[in-house]
């Protein structure tokens, strides 16, 4: 990324929280933000938080499921791809233990700034995680400069790093887990809602999805098909439909 894209990008973004700012103080002013939500049954709270959020994104459901499942079980070594968790450092403080951070762009003291396709560790993580980095991974709409179209071994580029991500970091009975927007780019639909990591071989494979309800509401789908249509941006602003991949060895 040259320095006009992560200008460009980085204009996208802050013009995007003024809005969704702007939306949520409406909500709140009509007092109807939802305060909870479902996952697996169980209630959770929607995050609200001034970083990239607002209660108006999908982060505001996304992050809640990845705690969902570090409060289930006892995680020692934890691998994050996509430097997101430490932007809400209060929301996660009393579930890691250990947690390495591997972000392609991002350089921080506590980031190791590096393509997860080619991070390797002598020590194996028995939890990994994304949170909406994953769509990025392809063409992510023309703003990634590396992408070449036809080089993956599977169906995209974000498969072929969770191939990687299976074999080379996961330790044995650990579990990786994906949540991005659907909708959002051609390629991780692809990932996400055809078969082509079906025959890999994983010893466990489960898809979710969740869906926006309202502005500000989500639902987790009891069943899904891979023909339904899932829209990014409408007809609620941002992501309509989150998936998570929850692939065990």
């Amino acid at each position: 990324m040259n320095f006009f894209q992560k200008v460009r990008y980085k204009l996208e973004k802050e013009f995007g929280q003024l809005i969704s700012l702007q939306r949520m103080v409406t909500l709140l002013d009509q007092k109807i933000v939802k305060q909870k939500f479902l996952i697996d049954g169980k209630e959770y709270k929607y995050l609200f938080h001034s970083y990239n959020n607002y209660g108006l994104t999908e982060r505001t459901a996304e992050i809640p499921i990845v705690y969902s499942y570090l409060v289930r079980e006892p995680f020692q070594k934890v691998l994050e791809i996509g430097n997101v968790t430490n932007y809400y450092e209060e929301y996660f403080s009393n579930v890691f233990k250990s947690k390495t951070v591997v972000d392609k762009i991002e350089i921080n003291y506590n980031v190791i700034t590096k393509d997860i396709a080619e991070y390797y560790s002598a020590d194996k993580f028995d939890f990994i995680f994304s949170i909406s980095t994953f769509e990025h991974m392809d063409s992510d709409l023309g703003r990634n400069p590396d992408y070449k179209k036809g080089t993956s071994k599977y169906c995209s580029v974000a498969a072929d790093n969770i191939v990687h991500c299976y074999e080379n970091l996961l330790a044995e009975g650990g579990l990786l887990l994906i949540t991005a927007p659907l909708g959002y780019t051609p390629e991780w639909d692809i990932t996400f809602k055809t078969d082509c990591l079906e025959s890999y071989g994983f010893k466990y494979m489960k898809k979710h999805v969740f869906k926006r309800k309202s502005v500000q509401e989500w639902e987790q789908l009891k069943t899904f098909s891979p023909t339904d249509e899932m829209p990014y941006g409408k007809p609620f602003p941002y992501a309509n439909y989150i998936s998570v991949f929850e692939i065990r060895k």
